[in-house]
């Protein structure tokens, strides 16, 4: 720290450091406090950074000692490694070594927090401050890893920070909106700060400019990547649909820690029932493990016991993931399904799984069982895999699994093993597989059908399938062949194989080689403004049964420019098959012969035509001729159309002709309102049909409020959308997927 200048002439000069009460020091009479408090007036606060255990003030009038009270008047700073505090006037009382600044107070945090206050009182001792009618706003939090619009301003009462930066808020709010324009907050008795983490607010209340619109209980907005493991939904989503009728979903958080929150969720549906439900995030503190839960029941009202017969459902699930040691984690996952009925009685569905992996230096080894259950009909799996790196170049893959399955009358058994052993070479790279496959299906005895007749006999099949036993597959580095200058990769693969799959019960055993190559693909310039890309293959494959088959393909596109606003594109693809395959299921090859176009009209980003079909020579028919169109006259405003022309029709069921059109619309109406539409144009009927309306109206850039409808589902929704919280903002728009036009509304 630089000299400090001379005090004036009415002020006391700075303490010795022998004066200095320090940890270890201290009079045993009294606590002490945990920071090396050092006082100076006309001093230059922030000069050089202090460290830990240093806190300063500086003023320009300083009355008084350490060792007794302490009073500094003008420009006051208090100024540690964390804080810096500034003020018109700050006493030090040495019986409860607690600083009091009054008078224009304002603190910033090492984080950038920011807040004004009309007094503050700081606990040398515990490292804590109280800040008393207290405005503020929160930097550098982040949502989902990434940083929020803005900031989280704040208001209230009191304002407790505690050592280690986190802060509670007692009556007041918190909002996303600029201070200026308050469009909504959220209020509460005490509100949780943690910067980069989380806001908690408890006995929690959202208003939109002064009108309550919900109580929410305790609410938790997420500002972390980590915080933000579940979504979570502010205010409640009001709506009406067909099926359910007016609906009302609620969600009610919980927090008691980063390590565990959650959801409750209470839920009305007008023609279904009721429903409730909790979805709880937990985690240990030393990151070795964290789970999810939820359970969520339905019960049913009496329209709809009338309509489906069904009481009441319910559904759970159980995800947990654990590290149980430096090399070995494991997971488990749990799930229930359940439903009961008026009249009869619907089995439940259970099915758990558990996985263990062992990570080595060079190697994985996992162990994974799974078992599911539905009244009297089960399934068990099981399996375990290994893979070794021995050398950079080599590697080796082996697998067994285990499926059983039982239902009345009949169970299943089925074993797999696969081992794929890789290795790379500078010329070429090959793979050694071993895949084998092995079962049985057996059917109990069932009683004779009628009275007299003989019973059915029990069964017992083999379910073998494809085997493997080897294979070897070479691939070679790509290399030219240097007269065309064309790339050229060959393919061998070599094998013996038991194919039950085809030849039940008995198989069929024999030996093949395949020999494939690719030639190109080769890029040729044709003229100023075309140019031809091909690409040829050739595939040779001879079996042990001395049956052959071989294939010759072709694929050639012809690319022409016109202008600098259109293209048109030209693809003829030929696959031509001769011989005969004994395994059928494994390698057989259809021949095709099409040709097809793409013309594109365009002007930058401003419009786009296409149309594209394409001919079957084989089958002598024209494809149906697809139509699209895409018009973005403004950044934020666009409009698609596209249909189809089918030439042929179905015979008795549709004539040659026009489909439906698809129209989609993005634009904005107006500052603050943004309309997406979506929907299809039946020319034979004359009308609209699967109609969808997306209408959000955005208020101070702050939130928005979010209304659509579907006429498929005869439903009307209207919710909430916080615009400084991403995931507020998601299943929202065409499709489900956002807007149109990457754009924010209404900007």
């Amino acid at each position: 720290m630089s000299p400090s200048p001379p005090p004036p002439v009415f002020a006391t000069t700075a303490p010795n450091s022998d004066e200095y009460p320090t940890t270890g020091n201290a009079p045993e009479s009294g606590p002490q406090p945990s920071q090396t408090f050092a006082v100076s007036p006309n001093a230059s606060p922030g000069a050089t950074p202090l460290p830990p255990d240093v806190v300063l003030i500086t003023a320009d009038r300083v009355v008084g000692s350490l060792k007794s009270d302490m009073t500094a008047d003008g420009h006051v700073h208090l100024t540690t490694n964390s804080v810096d505090i500034s003020g018109d006037q700050a006493v030090y009382t040495a019986s409860d070594k607690i600083v009091r600044m009054t008078g224009h107070v304002h603190f910033v945090g090492a984080d950038g927090d920011t807040a004004t206050a009309s007094s503050l009182a700081f606990d040398t001792v515990k490292s804590t401050i109280a800040l008393y009618d207290v405005a503020g706003q929160t930097s550098a939090v982040t949502f989902q890893g990434a940083p929020i619009q803005g900031y989280v301003y704040f208001k209230g009462k009191e304002l407790d920070v505690a050592a280690n930066g986190s802060s509670v808020l007692h009556h007041g709010w918190v909002t996303t909106c600029s201070l200026d324009h308050v469009a909504y907050h959220i209020s509460g008795k005490e509100i949780d700060i943690h910067p980069g983490d989380r806001v908690v607010a408890h006995s929690s209340a959202l208003y939109l400019g002064n009108f309550l619109v919900a109580a929410l209980g305790i609410v938790v907005l997420p500002l972390s990547a980590v915080a933000a493991h579940r979504e979570s939904v502010i205010a409640p989503r009001l709506g009406y649909n067909a099926t359910e009728g007016v609906f009302a979903r609620t969600y009610i958080s919980f927090y008691r820690s980063p390590y565990y929150y959650g959801t409750y969720h209470v839920d009305y549906f007008q023609k279904v029932g009721v429903g409730l439900g909790m979805d709880v995030y937990f985690a240990r503190q030393d990151g070795k493990g964290s789970g999810y839960a939820s359970f969520y029941t339905l019960q049913n009202n009496a329209y709809q016991r009338s309509l489906t017969g069904q009481k009441s459902s319910e559904q759970v699930t159980l995800n947990v993931d654990q590290l149980l040691g430096h090399h070995v984690s494991g997971s488990l996952q749990l799930s229930y399904s359940g439903q009961s009925v008026v009249a009869s009685s619907i089995p439940s569905t259970t099915t758990a799984g558990i996985n263990l992996t062992h990570s080595g230096a060079r190697s994985t080894t996992s162990y994974v069982g799974n078992v599911s259950t539905t009244g009297s009909s089960s399934s068990l799996g099981a399996s375990v895999n290994h893979i070794i790196n021995f050398t950079p170049t080599f590697s080796q893959s082996i697998g067994l699994q285990f499926q059983g399955n039982t239902n009345p009358g009949s169970y299943s058994r089925q074993v797999n093993f696969t081992a794929d052993t890789h290795f790379t070479a500078p010329l070429f790279d090959g793979d050694l597989v071993i895949d084998t496959s092995h079962g049985e299906q057996i059917t109990d005895p069932q009683p004779a059908p009628t009275a007299g007749a003989t019973p059915i006999p029990g069964t017992v099949a083999d379910t073998q399938g494809f085997q493997k036993v080897p294979e070897l597959t070479l691939r070679s580095r790509p290399f030219q062949i240097s007269s065309l200058r064309l790339p050229l990769t060959v393919t061998v693969t070599d094998g013996i194989y038991n194919d039950q799959f085809d030849y039940r019960p008995t198989g069929i055993k024999t030996s093949r080689l395949d020999i494939s190559s690719q030639i190109g693909s080769a890029f040729f310039p044709l003229g100023p403004n075309s140019d031809i890309t091909a690409t040829g293959t050739i595939r040779q494959d001879m079996y042990g049964t001395g049956d052959l088959l071989g294939t010759i393909g072709e694929s050639v596109e012809l690319r022409t420019l016109f202008g600098s606003h259109a293209d048109n594109t030209l693809s003829y693809d030929e696959l031509s098959v001769r011989g005969y395959t004994p395994m059928p299921s494994f390698d057989s090859a259809s021949g095709q012969d099409q040709l097809g176009e793409v013309l594109n009209v365009y002007s930058g980003s401003t419009y786009r035509f296409s149309a594209s079909t394409n001919y079957d020579f084989h089958q002598k028919l024209l494809s149906p001729v697809s139509y699209q169109f895409l018009w973005q006259p403004t950044p934020v405003t666009s409009v698609s159309l596209g249909t189809t022309y089918d030439p042929n029709g179905v015979a008795g069921v549709q004539r040659p002709g026009y489909g439906p059109t698809n129209i989609s619309l993005a634009t904005p109406i107006g500052k603050n309102d943004y309309l997406e539409f979506q929907g299809d144009y039946d020319f034979k009927l004359h009308g609209l049909q699967n109609q969808s309306y997306f209408l959000t109206h955005t208020v101070e850039d702050c939130y928005q409020i979010r209304v659509a409808y579907r006429q498929a589902l005869k439903e009307v929704d209207f919710s909430l959308n916080l615009l400084a919280f991403p995931n507020q903002a998601v299943n929202f728009g065409i499709n489900n997927s956002g807007p149109i036009i990457n754009q924010s509304f209404g900007q």
